[in-house]
């Protein structure tokens, strides 16, 4: 394990740091700018990749990162209650963008085997810190070692360049509306050791 990272079964610390994290994301403020929307984002959807053991924050509760790990599929926790979750805090509108950006990020998603980020933050005021740096590092470490590729959608123009500079490049721009905001699809290939 890498020093000053932390895999972490109860998502419940990963989820408070994610909603801050992310409380500026544009995606998701568009799909709902309820207060609550993010944090019912999280509780519901990080438990679907703690069996991976890829899930992890920062030793110091600073930074969080959700992985999945090659060939597992993303099984989205859809159930009754968890629709009426989401439908509280979304309404009818945010709850069809809800759908829409999960169908539209299925369709783009990549078929051969890789590693998916699909969450990564840091507290606001620890930003620029490193943190971000030693969470994702923690994985493409293992990238690099099963030279395989990592993949994630990336919705903060900001975080671009954070991301390029680990190796990932941009295959597409999608939207999914006509208002919607942008999202980046960013793919990494395997770096060789020798």
């Amino acid at each position: 394990m890498t020093a000053g990272i932390k895999v972490k079964q109860d998502p419940h610390q990963a989820v408070d740091i994610l909603v801050r994290a992310f409380h500026d994301d544009p995606l998701m403020n568009w799909i709902s700018p309820h207060p609550d929307f993010i944090r019912t984002f999280f509780t519901i959807t990080l438990p679907v990749f703690l069996p991976g053991g890829l899930t992890y924050i920062d030793a110091q509760g600073r930074g969080a990162a959700a992985w999945l790990g090659p060939n597992r599929k993303l099984r989205w926790p859809a159930s009754a209650a968890n629709l009426w979750r989401m439908a509280s805090v979304c309404g009818a509108r945010g709850l069809y963008r809800f759908a829409r950006s999960g169908l539209a990020t299925a369709r783009f998603h990549p078929s051969e085997p890789h590693y998916y980020l699909f969450l990564l933050g840091a507290l606001p005021e620890c930003q620029g810190q490193g943190i971000g740096s030693a969470l994702i590092s923690h994985v493409l470490r293992k990238c690099d070692d099963d030279f395989l590729p990592a993949y994630l959608e990336n919705s903060k123009p900001e975080n671009l360049a954070f991301y390029c500079g680990h190796g990932f490049e941009v295959m597409d721009e999608i939207r999914f509306a006509p208002g919607a905001p942008p999202v980046w699809l960013m793919w990494r290939q395997p770096r060789s050791m020798d």
